[in-house]
C-alpha cells in the first residue's frame, strides 16, 4: 500500500561542480520509503541521469534539475539542482572567494586492519582534472578536518606506500560533512583488493567471494570462513555501518570466480531495498594498476552480485545485478 506522505529523502541535494573535459559521475543516494525509483533530467545536454541514479555531468557548462520519483506510479517526487560551472566562476563569486564555508572533518584508514593512516595528504578539487582549492593532511590517529565552501568535491588522498583513492564528496548544510577515507596498501604480488563500504543502514553489509579449488570443488570466503589458503582472505569484517569490509584476493587458477554483497540486516526480507539504499560502493584495485568502482543498483535484493573473474584470464567482467538470498552459505554459489 502506497502511503500518502511518504517518507524519504535524496542525497545530495544540489550538485555544483566545474566543468572540465572530463566527464564526472556522482552517485545519488535515497533514504526512506522508495520503490524502485524513476529519474529524468530536465536538461539532458547539461546533465544526464542514469537508472542507478548515477549523474553524470560536467563537459558542458549550465544548469540543470534532476527529478527523483520514489516509484513507478511517480507519485512523489524530489529534485536535486546540478549546476555545472566554469572554473573561473568559483573565483570570481564572492561567497567562495571570502572562504565562507562548512566544516569537513573525516579520517583515512587502512584498508585491511582499519588502523589509522598518519599523514595522508587530502586534497579537494571542484572536477577530477581541475587545480587544487583546498588540502589538508591527517594527524597521527588518521583524523582531518578542513573548512570548505558548500558544494560538490573530487577529493583524492594518498600516503607512501597506499593505492590512491578518489571518491566525490558533497558540502552542505544537508550532509553530514563526515568522511571516511579508506586507503588500500600497494600490492606486493596479489592479484587484487576488494573494498566495500556503504552508509549508515543496514548495520551489516558482508563482503562474498567464491572461487575454483585446485582439486575442482569451490571455495567460499565470507565471514564464517575467513581465508582459503594460497587464494584469498577477508581482511576486515565490519557489523556496524559504514564499513569496510576488506577481500584481498592472492593468485587465480582456471575458473570463475564472484564477489557478492549480502545484506545480513535485511536477509529474510523479501523484497527489500535495505541495500539499493545503503550508499554502498566497491573499489577494486587490479595488480595492473587499474581501479574500479561499483555503485550499487536501485532495485531491490538482499545480494548484490558485483562481478566475476575469469581465472584464466584474468578478465574481470562486471554484472552489477540484484537477487535475493537468505542464506549466507548460499550467496555466491
Amino acid at each position: 500500500m502506497t502511503s500518502l506522505n511518504p517518507h524519504w529523502q535524496v542525497q545530495p541535494q544540489s550538485i555544483r561542480i566545474s566543468s572540465s573535459q572530463v566527464e564526472q559521475q556522482i552517485p545519488l543516494s535515497l533514504r526512506g520509503d522508495v520503490d524502485a525509483p524513476v529519474y529524468a533530467s530536465s536538461n539532458p545536454e547539461i546533465v544526464q541521469i542514469d537508472e542507478n541514479g548515477v549523474v553524470r555531468c560536467g563537459t558542458v557548462t549550465g544548469n540543470a534539475m534532476v527529478m527523483v520519483w520514489r516509484s513507478p506510479l511517480l507519485d512523489s517526487v524530489r529534485h536535486v539542482m546540478v549546476e555545472v560551472r566554469d572554473p573561473s566562476w568559483f573565483a570570481d563569486h564572492p561567497d567562495f572567494a571570502a572562504g565562507e564555508g562548512f566544516d569537513l572533518s573525516g579520517i583515512v584508514i587502512n584498508a585491511v586492519n582499519t588502523a589509522g593512516v598518519p599523514g595522508a595528504l587530502v586534497l579537494f578539487r571542484r572536477s577530477e582534472t581541475g587545480p587544487v582549492i583546498g588540502q589538508t593532511y591527517s594527524d597521527g590517529s588518521g583524523q582531518f578536518a578542513i573548512t570548505l565552501a558548500q558544494g560538490s568535491y573530487f577529493v583524492e588522498a594518498s600516503a607512501p606506500g597506499y593505492i590512491n583513492w578518489h571518491s566525490w564528496v558533497n558540502v552542505d548544510l544537508s550532509s553530514s560533512n563526515e568522511v571516511q577515507i579508506v586507503l588500500s596498501p600497494e600490492l606486493t604480488g596479489q592479484f587484487a583488493r576488494v573494498v566495500l563500504q556503504w552508509g549508515l543502514n543496514p548495520r551489516d553489509l558482508d563482503s562474498h567471494l567464491t572461487g575454483p579449488t585446485p582439486s575442482g570443488g569451490v571455495f567460499h570466503v565470507f565471514y564464517s570462513h575467513k581465508i582459503e589458503n594460497e587464494a584469498a582472505e577477508l581482511d576486515v569484517d565490519d557489523t556496524s555501518s559504514y564499513g569496510p569490509e576488506t577481500i584481498t584476493i592472492f593468485q587465480l587458477i582456471p575458473g570463475t570466480y564472484r564477489y557478492c554483497v549480502h545484506d545480513y540486516t535485511n536477509r529474510n526480507a523479501n523484497p527489500s531495498y535495505g541495500l539499493a539504499q545503503s550508499g554502498a560502493n566497491v573499489k577494486v584495485f587490479l595488480n595492473d594498476n587499474q581501479e574500479l568502482t561499483f555503485n550499487v543498483p536501485n532495485e531491490a535484493g538482499t545480494v548484490w552480485t558485483v562481478f566475476e573473474i575469469d581465472g584464466a584470464t584474468g578478465t574481470l567482467i562486471p554484472v552489477n545485478a540484484m537477487s535475493h538470498v537468505s542464506a549466507p552459505n548460499n550467496v555466491g554459489l
